[in-house]
């Protein structure tokens, strides 16, 4: 968490915050926690973070306590590669662990979950090596089940006051892989049917 008070309102924070109707503190931290601004609609700005199309950067207000804002991980890989290593020596079992967020899926009404941090399975189910109902062999896709679980999570831990921290999912359809992490389920802009279709705005 930071205080929004401490963050450095630069010209730029100043022009986007009047133009998105943000408030400016607020601005400033999305500038300094994206990696590119892409758009807005008031109150939200359109970013990449990490890879992710996301809004504010993953900078949210929502429960958060007054004056504060709560960001995502440094590195959410490698906070949910700790949490893994803490709960499989506590229990003595094997477990995958993602980290949760929600995001807003393109021209859909309300929040989805979103697996910013995973470790201990592979996020993605590749089908492209077998065939469909009819025999024809499957050629481009692939799930996200890093995503798909994330979405489970994100019903029962809720989006307001349910103080649900964590939610454990037995039987899950997932290889389990050391190597396992959030970065195998990104994908080049120039490869991404959304992503591609964005046009960097000068911020």
């Amino acid at each position: 968490m930071v205080k929004l008070r401490d963050a450095r309102v630069s010209f730029t924070a100043r022009r986007l915050a009047r133009k998105w109707k943000i408030d400016r503190y607020l601005t400033a931290v999305v500038l300094s926690e994206a990696d590119e601004i892409l758009g807005g609609v008031p109150g939200f700005l359109l970013t990449l973070k990490d890879g992710i199309l996301t809004p504010n950067a993953g900078v949210d207000l929502k429960n958060s306590p007054p004056g504060l804002a709560t960001l995502w991980p440094i590195d959410p890989d490698k906070s949910a590669q700790r949490l893994r290593a803490s709960l499989e020596r506590r229990y003595g079992t094997r477990v995958g662990v993602e980290i949760v967020d929600s995001h807003v899926t393109p021209l859909r009404l309300g929040t989805v979950g979103l697996a910013i941090g995973v470790s201990g399975f592979l996020p993605v189910l590749d089908s492209r090596r077998i065939s469909d109902l009819f025999g024809r062999p499957i050629r481009v896709t692939q799930t996200n089940v890093a995503d798909d679980l994330a979405g489970m999570a994100h019903v029962l831990m809720g989006e307001a006051a349910e103080r649900v921290g964590a939610v454990l999912i037995r039987g899950a359809p997932v290889t389990l892989s050391d190597s396992g992490r959030s970065k195998l389920a990104r994908l080049s802009r120039d490869k991404c049917l959304i992503g591609n279709s964005l046009r960097k705005q000068r911020s």
